[in-house]
C-alpha cells in the first residue's frame, strides 16, 4: 500500500514538472515572437522598416519577363554571364501581354524577400544586351549612392533641386509613343498626328513654370520620352508606383500598351492636372527618366559608348545593321569573337552556368542554359550578330 502511495505521489511531481516546462517554453516563445514583431515594423505602405543602424548591402536584382525562350533572349543571357550579371526570367510559359507582364512582376516584388532598400532593374529581355562590367558597375554605385534607399529618407524639395535622385528611372528616347492616349485624353476628331509629343509639351510647360525641371524636360538630346522597356528603381518606390499603376488600369477595362500607362503615371505625378483623380497621383519625385542614358541606352544615331543596358526597340529588322557595330564594341564580344583560347574558355563556362526562371504562376527552378539555349549557337559571333529573333 505505501509503495502504491509512493508511485502516485512521484508521478504527481512528474506531471506538475512536465506543465512547468510547458509553461515556460510558452512564455518564451511568446517573449520571442513579441521580439520578431517588433523588429519587423510594417510601414504605412505595408513595407518592412529597415534597420538603418545595420550593415545591410542593398542587393541588385536584374528582371526580363519572357514567355518562351527565343534567340534574341539568349543573346541576353549570354551577355549577362559574360558581364557577371545574374538574370532572372518570370512568365515562362504563359500567355505575354505588354500590361499583363507587371502582374508577374508586381507578384514578384511583393512575394519575394526583397527589402525596401534593394534595387531592382526590369528591361525587356529579346532585344538587349548588356554592355561593359565596368559601366553598369559604375552605374550602379551612383544609383545607390544618389537615391533614398526608404520612403523615409525621400526628400520632394532635395530632388526637385537636384540634390538627390529620383529612386525610379525609366529609359529615355526620342521617339513619342503613348498608342493609348485617347483612353485617358479626349481628343477632337480629325485632330492631326502628334498627340503624344503635343501631351508631353504642355507636361514640359508645367514643369517650367512649376521649377520642376530636374525630373521632367525636353532634354537636349532629344532623349525626352518615356520607353518602357527599361526601369530601375528601388524595391519601396516600384512596390508604391505599382500601386498607382493599377489604380490607373482600373480606369478602363483594355489596356494594350504598358508604356502608355507609365506616361500618364509619370507626367501626372508631375504636372497633377485638376481633372484627374488624386489617387492616380503618384508622389512627385519618386519617378523620372534616364535622361543620360546611364542605365539604359536606346541607340539612335552614332554609337555612344553610354548605358549599362542596350534597348533595339521595334522590329529586329531594323537594327540588322546597327547591332553588329554595337556588338563589335563590347570587350566581351571581341574576345569570343578575336581569341580562340577564351572563347574555349567562355564555352566551358557556358556549359556549366544555370539560369534562373520562374513560370506564369509562379514557381522557380534552375536549369542549364544549354537546355534553354544552344551552346553551338551562344558561344558563335556570327550567330550573335545576325538578325534574332526577340
Amino acid at each position: 500500500m505505501l509503495r502504491r502511495i509512493k508511485g502516485i505521489s512521484t508521478r504527481k511531481k512528474g506531471g506538475r514538472l512536465y506543465l512547468i516546462v510547458i509553461a515556460l517554453l510558452i512564455v518564451v516563445g511568446v517573449m520571442a515572437t513579441m521580439d520578431i514583431r517588433s523588429s519587423h515594423t510594417e510601414t504605412g505602405h505595408g513595407l518592412r522598416k529597415e534597420n538603418f543602424h545595420s550593415s545591410y548591402a542593398p542587393r541588385i536584382s536584374y528582371v526580363v519577363v519572357q514567355n518562351r525562350p527565343s534567340p534574341g533572349w539568349c543573346r541576353m543571357l549570354l551577355s549577362s554571364i559574360l558581364t557577371n550579371v545574374s538574370v532572372v526570367t518570370l512568365g515562362m510559359g504563359g500567355w505575354y501581354g505588354n500590361v499583363r507582364r507587371w502582374t508577374w512582376i508586381y507578384n514578384y516584388v511583393w512575394r519575394g524577400e526583397a527589402r525596401e532598400s534593394d534595387v531592382i532593374v526590369i528591361f525587356d529581355g529579346g532585344d538587349t544586351f548588356f554592355t561593359e562590367t565596368h559601366l553598369r558597375e559604375d552605374a550602379m554605385k551612383y544609383f545607390l549612392a544618389t537615391t533614398p534607399s526608404t520612403p523615409e529618407k525621400f526628400n520632394e524639395t532635395e530632388i526637385i533641386q537636384g540634390a538627390m535622385t529620383p529612386p525610379m528611372l525609366f529609359t529615355a528616347e526620342v521617339y513619342c509613343a503613348m498608342p493609348d492616349i485617347d483612353i485617358m485624353v479626349k481628343h477632337p476628331r480629325n485632330t492631326p498626328p502628334g498627340k503624344c509629343r503635343r501631351f508631353y509639351e504642355r507636361a514640359f510647360e508645367a514643369s517650367t513654370r512649376t521649377g520642376t525641371r530636374a525630373i521632367l524636360r525636353m532634354n537636349e538630346s532629344g532623349r525626352s520620352y518615356l520607353n518602357g522597356g527599361g526601369v530601375i528603381a528601388r524595391v519601396w518606390a516600384l512596390r508604391e508606383a505599382l500601386e498607382a499603376f493599377f489604380r490607373l488600369k482600373k480606369q478602363w477595362f483594355i489596356w494594350r500598351c504598358d508604356q502608355t500607362m507609365w506616361a500618364f503615371v509619370f507626367l501626372w505625378s508631375v504636372t497633377r492636372p485638376s481633372n484627374v483623380k488624386p489617387k492616380l497621383f503618384l508622389r512627385r519625385g519618386i519617378m523620372s527618366l534616364d535622361y543620360e542614358t546611364r542605365y539604359f541606352h536606346y541607340p539612335y544615331g552614332k554609337v555612344i559608348k553610354r548605358g549599362a543596358i542596350l534597348h533595339f526597340a521595334g522590329s529586329s529588322n531594323v537594327w540588322k545593321e546597327t547591332i553588329p557595330r554595337y556588338l563589335s564594341e563590347m570587350s566581351w564580344f571581341k574576345a569570343l569573337k578575336n581569341s580562340f583560347t577564351e572563347r574555349e574558355a567562355y564555352r566551358r563556362l557556358l556549359e556549366t552556368t544555370s539560369v534562373e526562371i520562374h513560370s506564369a504562376r509562379g514557381a522557380f527552378r534552375y536549369v542549364k542554359l544549354g537546355t534553354v539555349c544552344p551552346i553551338s549557337n551562344v558561344s558563335n559571333p556570327n550567330w550573335l550578330s545576325g538578325e534574332l529573333r526577340k
